[in-house]
């Protein structure tokens, strides 16, 4: 028996509340190494661009007799640890008046809660493990590890990301589980990652759930995939009988879209209620409702403005994008020092002028509609939570 709900602001019942704080996870730092894998999707799309992209392209190819390998390069979000907790920590108390328990996930990196944990924040040490699995790979929520052991935990989990032995799966999911205050997440499950195709990712994540199913404690409904992939998603916990939690996926400046609701007050009691009772409250935020496009353009905006005050990190794009050129990783910046070749100044000019607010803010009331169908559902039943919205 387990329990999902997933609610609106507009559900939240007045009353005495039966919650005691709002649960954030899978956030991106600027600690996190996004691969730059699925840019020229994105480029092949932008008029003007694309063709000038592409000639580029066939430039490279006939100086170098292959093609650019973009699996070798990667970009960092923009948001600091600090900036990342604080943004999280405000809109729940703005939005519902409630405590905030924030966990913090790079891709296998756990540099920014084991920074602000030393600065006395209450940051968990968790991660977003990379689980390649036959010709395809799985990202896992690894939430809340013990303090003592996280930091030598994170290591294997990277080491099996960066050289995978398919026997230590298993047992790297059991030492996972024997802490009862850790929660391992599917994330986005119906995603391919690795671009083997829709069929053979299906058939990928039956064999993966088929063998590791009792050691994944919920599946991941994800802050920036779509509103029929999330759909899909519950559709899933209620084959594997597993909860579906929230997870905001945020890799700019704005804070995550989707929340738990949690009758616990610590990082333990939110995890006991999603492992051993099965219960679940996704709380979905009004930023969810804006187009999909419209937000991915809004972070795509923070990724490429430059943060000329910013004291201790990057402050131009080509700062935070990186690339392996002869065996060595370096940024963009230390190749093109100003700002790189004419078509890529004009590509990044380009969307500037595609995300600045105002043009968003057009495409937003013309093409880029609010989607106003009800998302609110219920697997299996029983009494909801109450909350008093605090404001919307």
């Amino acid at each position: 028996m387990h329990l999902t709900r997933i609610l609106e602001l507009s559900d939240l019942a007045p009353g005495p509340r039966g919650v005691s704080a709002a649960v954030s996870l899978h956030a991106h730092t600027s600690y996190s190494r996004e691969v730059a894998r699925d840019l020229p999707v994105y480029i092949e799309q932008i008029p003007v661009i694309a063709p000038l992209y592409r000639r580029e392209l066939a430039a490279y190819r006939g100086r170098r007799g292959q093609d650019v390998d973009f699996s070798k390069g990667w970009w960092h979000p923009p948001a600091s640890p600090d900036q990342v907790w604080r943004t999280e920590v405000e809109q729940i108390e703005r939005l519902l008046g409630l405590a905030a328990l924030v966990s913090i996930s790079d891709h296998d990196d756990i540099r920014a809660p084991v920074a602000l944990a030393r600065g006395g924040t209450a940051c968990p040490i968790s991660l977003e493990w990379t689980v390649p699995f036959g010709p395809g790979f799985f990202h896992l929520g690894v939430h809340n590890l013990p303090a003592s052991r996280g930091p030598d935990i994170a290591a294997r989990l990277c080491a099996f990301a960066e050289c995978p032995h398919p026997e230590e799966l298993g047992n790297l999911l059991d030492d996972l589980n024997d802490d009862r205050d850790t929660l391992v997440v599917l994330n986005h499950p119906m995603w391919d990652l690795a671009r083997v195709g829709a069929t053979r990712h299906a058939a990928l994540l039956r064999t993966f759930l088929s063998t590791y199913r009792d050691r994944v404690h919920a599946v991941e409904f994800n802050g920036y995939r779509s509103r029929e992939e999330n759909v899909r998603v519950c559709a899933l916990s209620e084959d594997l009988g597993v909860p579906v939690v929230s997870g905001g996926d945020r890799h700019g400046l704005t804070a995550n879209a989707v929340v738990n609701l949690t009758t616990a007050s610590s990082w333990g009691g939110f995890v006991r209620e999603i492992r051993e009772w099965r219960m679940s409250q996704i709380l979905i935020l009004p930023a969810y409702r804006d187009h999909l496009v419209a937000r991915k353009l809004a972070v795509v905006a923070d990724v490429l403005r430059p943060y000329p005050a910013n004291p201790a990190g990057p402050r131009r794009w080509i700062d935070r994008v990186s690339c392996e050129w002869q065996g060595q990783v370096r940024p963009l910046a230390f190749h093109w020092p100003d700002g790189g070749p004419v078509w890529v100044r004009t590509a990044v000019m380009a969307f500037r002028a595609l995300t600045s607010p105002v043009a968003v803010a057009l495409l937003r009331h013309t093409c880029l509609r609010r989607d106003t169908v009800p998302l609110s559902c219920e697997i299996d039943h029983a009494p909801a939570l109450q909350v008093d919205p605090v404001a919307v």
